[in-house]
């Protein structure tokens, strides 16, 4: 027998652990079906993949009240909705303990951004954007600061100072309106 005719097996311990592992994750998406959190999370991710920062319907983070008419451009519009999607994302891990009623509501909001929005979609998903965002994240201390400074790099800015302030506001912004969002969704956790 060679090298490559060798077969590796699992010990009857590690089928059984494999076995009793697949069995509590279907007994907790079994019970987050019947308390509703998986329709809430399908509900919740499609208002999530509504937010815009301009439009008429949806989720509208109100973004004039805050920044300058200079920020309103379509390349800086773009960089806001890529951090509001990012947003979205991070505060569903963060804010929601239950990870297949997090994975759920991230999984709808993007599929209903990829069938309302192809094109931005395809560009979220090849994109470098949320690589920036996530170091930020990782990076330690003042979470705002991090996001508003990969916004201001993402923006490509000479007046990086203000972008970075911008970015913030975004961020800040986002995170209220998303977490208003979690708690409307009104999950029941046992």
């Amino acid at each position: 027998m060679s090298e490559n005719d060798v077969k590796i097996y699992k010990s009857k311990n590690e089928l059984d652990q494999s076995s009793a592992e697949i069995s509590r994750t279907l007994d907790e998406v079994m019970t987050h079906r019947i308390n509703g959190n998986i329709d809430k999370a399908r509900k919740l991710g499609e208002i999530l993949a509504t937010i815009t920062p301009k439009g008429d319907d949806g989720i509208i983070v109100n973004l004039k009240d805050h920044l300058a008419p200079r920020y309103f451009t379509s390349d800086i519009l773009y960089q806001m909705k890529v951090l509001l999607v990012f947003a979205c994302e991070t505060v569903l891990q963060f804010e929601i303990p239950v990870s297949i009623v997090t994975t759920t509501a991230i999984a709808t909001m993007y599929e209903n951004i990829e069938k309302k929005s192809p094109g931005f979609y395809d560009n979220l998903k090849n994109g470098a954007a949320f690589t920036f965002y996530y170091l930020a994240v990782q990076k330690g201390g003042n979470l705002s600061e991090n996001i508003g400074e990969a916004f201001a790099m993402l923006c490509s800015v000479k007046n990086k100072d203000g972008f970075v302030e911008a970015g913030k506001t975004v961020w800040n912004l986002a995170v209220d309106i998303i977490e208003k969002e979690i708690e409307k969704a009104d999950f029941k956790y046992i």
